[in-house]
């Protein structure tokens, strides 16, 4: 068995050349060019979740196969509609910027539903680097990276896997390479659906996980013009359902339901049974998203070559938010020339020019002003990547942004800033198994809309009074071992943010301001794995996370402050297993801000309020699989095997506030409980 791998160092953020797969290996321009190092961005630390992981957590989104992964939290924000909020080294989610094939192609407002409908077909794997200036092209990235990476086409082959279980899921995923006879022209096709059915652990009629439907279709064309020239074309298309609140298969009958302005329980408790007006309850969100990247890069001579790059995507959002709703349309566009050159023996100069537009269009049926809002940007950054030696690699980099945010519904309010953000990273080979890397950078990032801690969509309106951007400082060490059987490194990363963006409640309406002190966040985690036998390996990780007071408060979901990982894989004859076991700590909600109360008093005021010690717990992930012949695998496996959820063994993510209001959003552990699946892939 190959060893496990629970660590994958990277000197890039661009992978070297693409492994031999079957007999014959198809190496485009692209490739070659990255073989010798001459598309390299960054000297970084990178951890790389690879193709093999992703169907070991049976992962069919992006939000599932990134979860907790070192540094990242994959958490939900609202029982109701299942939004998801991926946190890098523990900063909130828009902090966040996701890749796909190295090109920023998500926004704040797309990472709210788009990251559960990013499908997981056709993706060969995804590299995670951590901290602010972690990405050349991605200033925005104060917590961190995810760059996705598609599947080149290296030989003809065909991948259908179809696999289903309890609570209504199904996926079926299909992936095609072909590569003419010539060897110049590659495509890849992918597609893939998937069904999650609605959680109510506590059977109180209102689900804490909604039901989620996905999607997805997507063609990558890569042709070799000459022995100097590729170009790399992808399309892709998604769709996502979310039904989530009153549980029920009925979802037109819920739709019609009431006005939405009467959720009820049994004796005014939210852990009692629902009996009040299924729309109240109801959110129904319908995302449509389509997205081109063009690239062609070009070889001048043996030194030097050029990267042009174009991408536009467009995501429409439909919603039904308890009987307000909201159309959302968010159209972006990306541009980007780079040229890379040695320069003497040492040095290779990366430098280039980029720009981006976002445009937010939306209508809602209740709120009188609108988040839509006009962003552009336009950058200069340049690096040199210096090798005095075989054993210390130096890239220094500096990026120049003017960038200008219009909030067309909110008069007099914009930002208009030139920014210039540094970086250095460093790599020390100390021989001896033993590698260093250093990283520090700034980072900075524009706050676009209410939306990133609200659906948008409020009875009495919202207010925009943001004054700057976000700016940030982030610094990084991480001591890494690699041997025959031992794999191991500890990090530590700090960040500091200023002007950090949140919603002010104090006032008339709800106003999204930025916050007058400075932050510090501090994540220090040691990963290892082991290979006791040929065929058995195991693998552990802790992560410590630090936040000041002041950042938990401006929080609107509770961090994970510690968690660890065993993980244990076997393999021989044909068969495969492994066990993955996660433990999260304790942690005292009241810091985060958690204030609720499970049940109204006669005269509706709030009454009985929620404990606000969350308890730790652990969740066991569990796959078996086994080869049948060269073609066929079968596998069974569970994930949560010990039903573990907060609403079926502590408390309801439902509360009301101190004015007795009605929210869905106290929540601290997993929602879904004990999911069986069973499938088969074929390979051919």
């Amino acid at each position: 068995m190959k060893q496990l791998i629970l660590l994958s160092l990277a000197a890039s953020a661009t992978l070297m050349a693409a492994e031999n797969i079957g007999t014959v290996t198809v190496e485009d321009v692209t490739e070659r060019l990255e073989r010798f190092g001459k598309l390299k961005d960054v000297i970084v630390k990178t951890e790389v979740i690879t193709e093999e992981a992703i169907e070991k957590k049976q992962a069919t989104n992006l939000s599932e196969a990134v979860d907790n992964e070192p540094g990242i939290q994959s958490a939900t924000g609202c029982s109701m509609c299942g939004m998801k909020r991926v946190r890098i080294n523990g900063m909130k989610g828009e902090h966040t910027t996701v890749l796909v094939d190295d090109v920023p192609m998500h926004s704040t407002v797309s990472s709210y539903y788009g990251l559960d409908a990013l499908t997981t077909a056709g993706i060969s794997s995804i590299e995670v680097a951590r901290g602010a200036g972690a990405s050349l092209i991605a200033p925005g990235a104060i917590g961190g990276v995810i760059n996705v990476k598609s599947k080149k086409a290296t030989e003809n082959s065909l991948f259908i896997d179809i696999n289903g279980g309890n609570k209504d899921y199904r996926n079926l995923s299909l992936v095609g390479t072909a590569v003419s006879d010539d060897r110049k022209t590659r495509a890849t096709v992918s597609a893939q659906y998937s069904n999650q059915g609605q959680w109510d652990a506590d059977n109180n009629g209102v689900n804490e996980s909604p039901e989620l439907e996905n999607r997805s279709a997507s063609v990558r064309l890569s042709h070799d013009f000459s022995d100097q020239d590729n170009v790399d074309l992808r399309y892709t298309t998604q769709k996502s359902d979310v039904f989530g609140g009153p549980v029920t298969d009925n979802h037109h009958q819920a739709m019609m339901d009431g006005t939405g302005d009467n959720p009820s329980f049994v004796d005014d408790d939210v852990r009692n049974q629902y009996n009040g007006e299924l729309l109240a309850t109801l959110e129904a969100i319908t995302t449509e998203r389509e997205e081109v990247i063009a690239r062609w890069t070009h070889e001048i001579d043996e030194d030097s070559n050029f990267v042009l790059t174009g991408s536009v995507a467009n995501q429409v959002q439909d919603s039904i938010y308890e009987g307000g709703s909201y159309y959302g349309e968010d159209d972006s566009k990306y541009a980007d020339f780079r040229y890379n050159t040695f320069v003497g023996e040492d040095h290779f100069l990366t430098a280039g020019l980029d720009t981006k537009t976002e445009e937010m269009d939306s209508t809602q049926n209740i709120t009188p002003e609108q988040d839509d809002f006009n962003m552009d940007s336009y950058g200069f950054y340049i690096q040199d990547t210096w090798t005095p030696s075989d054993h210390l690699e130096i890239a220094a980099a500096v990026r120049i942004d003017k960038i200008k945010v219009d909030w067309t519904d909110q008069p007099g309010t914009e930002i208009d800033k030139t920014v210039i953000v540094p970086r250095l990273h460093i790599k020390y080979d100390h021989e001896n198994h033993f590698v260093s890397r250093i990283s520090a950078g700034q980072g900075y990032r524009a706050p676009l809309t209410f939306f990133e801690s609200e659906h948008g969509i409020l009875d009495d309106g919202f207010a925009i009074d943001i004054d700057d951007i976000e700016k940030s400082n982030s610094a990084g060490y991480s001591l890494s071992y690699d041997s025959d059987r031992i794999t191991a490194t500890a990090s530590v990363n700090w960040t500091q943010i200023e002007n950090l963006a949140y919603i002010d409640d104090s006032g008339v309406v709800p106003t999204l301001k930025n916050a007058d002190e400075k932050m510090n966040i501090t994540v220090a985690d040691i990963v290892a794995g082991y290979q006791l036998t040929p065929e058995l390996s195991i693998g552990g990780s802790f992560e410590y996370f630090s936040y000041d007071d002041a950042y938990k408060a401006h929080q609107f979901l509770a961090q994970i402050e510690e968690r660890a990982k065993l993980m244990v894989d076997y393999e021989s004859n044909g068969w495969a297993a492994n066990l993955t076991a996660t433990w999260v700590g304790s942690r005292d909600l009241s810091e985060y801000g958690y204030e609720g109360w499970n049940r109204l008093d006669d005269i509706g005021n709030s009454d009985l309020a929620k404990d606000t010690n969350a308890p730790a717990y652990y969740t066991v992930d569990m796959k078996v699989s086994k080869e049948v012949n060269k073609n066929f695998t079968l596998y069974v496996g569970v994930k949560n095997l010990f039903d573990y959820t907060q609403a079926g063994d502590e408390d309801t993510p439902l509360f009301y506030d101190a004015d007795g209001g009605y929210d869905v959003g106290y929540i601290y552990g997993p929602l879904r409980g004990r999911q069986f699946y069973a499938g088969v892939q074929a390979k051919f």
